[in-house]
């Protein structure tokens, strides 16, 4: 059982215009809908009846984030701002810059960790490729919550973790069960 987990699912963010510049030129996309079924399929989906859930959220899947983490039996807390120097990022109607990452709670959640300094609700890093999260994150959720620790959509393997994602994971299980949700809409 994991008493803290962090996933960055694979949102269905294709990109627009003219130049091709959505997530799915680096990894395999899951619809919003597929997700529930892709996370608790998984062999290492087993969080602790007390848990922390950290989820990484772009601007455009806010709700889809919110509505993941409800439907996973966790209850939205909070969440923390990624901000993002330099160039600007996708955008429709405001060009990015930042990033969020959702806090929710399973059960009474357990007490976060206090044994270290106070943690502000925004951290200023360099985006490094693509979809890669800053090491400063993981120090954060490792300060304020217990282990052992699970990353869902892992991209990069971590000590001290276990990572599950389809480019961590040397198995076919992830992308068996990403394929098997993307074969559900083509059918549909």
């Amino acid at each position: 059982m994991y008493p803290t987990i962090l996933m960055d699912p694979p949102w269905y963010e294709t990109g627009g215009g003219k130049i091709k510049r959505g997530a799915d030129r680096h990894y395999r996309l899951v619809k919003t809908p597929d997700l529930p079924r892709v996370i608790i399929q998984s062999p290492e989906w087993k969080p602790a009846d007390d848990c922390h859930l950290y989820m990484w959220a772009t601007n455009s899947h806010l709700a889809d984030a919110i509505w993941l983490m409800g439907t996973l039996g966790f209850k939205y807390k909070t969440n923390v701002v990624w901000t993002k120097p330099g160039r600007m990022g996708l955008g429709q109607y405001f060009r990015g810059q930042h990033e969020l990452l959702l806090f929710g709670v399973r059960g009474k959640g357990y007490n976060v960790r206090t044994d270290n300094k106070t943690i502000s609700s925004w951290v200023q890093a360099p985006r490094g490729k693509h979809s890669q999260k800053p090491s400063r994150f993981y120090d954060i959720i490792e300060a304020r919550s217990h282990g052992p620790y699970l990353e869902m959509f892992a991209r990069a393997e971590r000590d001290g973790w276990t990572s599950w994602g389809d480019q961590v994971t040397p198995s076919s299980q992830v992308s068996t069960l990403i394929v098997n949700a993307q074969n559900k809409w083509s059918q549909t």
